[in-house]
């Protein structure tokens, strides 16, 4: 466990704990059974919602969110903490209303913290739309000069190839212009299929994740030369819009093992992770460079594609060399 999850689960403990304690004081505040009781459970509420925020960990979609009910849940603690204290005075002190001050401060700041949260979540979103139009974009650039360079000229040279064919009075010539155009048009038509292939698999549609990553690992071999293994046997149905992250993720991992890494042999499995599911890309290539991956190599949309599951990606040196790319998913993802 990372020492981030570790934080966050500590987190999300201590908030349940102050929570348990909340609801007991709320209970005692009903009953009036003790207020020197309320009192310190209150108290503790406050303080396990406080330290909940203290180490709840800086990074995440919500984390401006989570602050603002924390910062919530520590001003009512802290009110009801000043009742208490009001109702259990032999004879109440008009300056313990005072407390109210730093109560209504609290409240306020995690008004501000809620507005905050509004802001960041509007903005994140907008971030998430440029990221896909961004991506979108890109896609349509390569697959354009692609289609450009590659499939356009080939039709062009089996345009011209035909033309010659049709005027030569050479039975043979004609025979072999023929034959040159058809091999250009085989080839253009698996290019093409490559490119379909690529753009939206039909086996993620039709058999599942596995499929489509056994595929994957096929037409990689096929293409490039490299042995590449996928171990992905008895991986269930997954909702279509996981497994479409899920494939996108491991695409790209694999293109950067074969462009960047220069790997001679590639592995991709799966496998339970508690209720959740582990996916792993490791490869046999150069490994990371010394100062870390950038945000190049298309981490950044591997990455942003593994926020919107809510799993974990982490991307580092394999333990025999090379580089391996870890994908933890929740149950919830699933």
């Amino acid at each position: 466990m990372t020492r981030e999850r570790a934080s966050a689960v500590a987190a999300w403990v201590s908030a349940a704990a102050g929570v348990a304690l909340l609801a007991a004081a709320f209970l005692l505040e009903l009953s009036g059974i003790s207020a020197r009781g309320e009192l310190w459970t209150a108290a503790g509420a406050g303080g396990a919602f406080l330290l909940s925020l203290a180490i709840l960990p800086a990074a995440g979609a919500h984390r401006f969110a989570v602050r603002a009910r924390l910062l919530t849940a520590v001003g009512v603690s802290a009110l009801i903490a000043v009742a208490a204290l009001w109702q259990g005075s032999v004879k109440p002190d008009p300056s313990v209303l005072l407390l109210l001050i730093p109560v209504a401060l609290l409240f306020a700041t995690a008004g501000l913290a809620l507005r905050e949260a509004s802001v960041e979540g509007r903005r994140s979103r907008l971030h998430q739309i440029r990221s896909r139009l961004d991506g979108a974009e890109a896609e349509r650039r390569r697959w354009a000069r692609e289609l450009h360079d590659d499939t356009l000229q080939e039709l062009a040279a089996a345009h011209v190839l035909l033309a010659a064919a049709a005027a030569a009075p050479d039975p043979a010539a004609r025979s072999a212009g023929i034959a040159d155009a058809r091999e250009i048009v085989g080839r253009q038509i698996q290019s093409l299929r490559r490119l379909i292939a690529q753009m939206r698999p039909l086996a993620l549609d039709a058999l599942g994740l596995a499929a489509a990553l056994e595929d994957l690992a096929r037409h990689a071999h096929d293409r490039d030369g490299v042995e590449v293994e996928a171990e992905v046997e008895g991986l269930a149905r997954l909702p279509a819009a996981t497994e479409t992250a899920v494939y996108r993720i491991v695409q790209e991992a694999l293109t950067n093992a074969l462009r960047h890494a220069r790997a001679a042999r590639i592995r991709i499995e799966t496998g339970a992770l508690g209720e959740g599911l582990r996916v792993v890309v490791r490869d046999d290539g150069a490994g990371p460079p010394p100062e870390g991956f950038t945000a190049g190599h298309g981490l950044r949309g591997m990455r942003e594609r593994a926020e919107l599951l809510g799993a974990a990606l982490h991307v580092g040196p394999a333990a025999l060399g090379g580089t391996q790319v870890t994908l933890d998913l929740p149950a919830q993802a699933m």
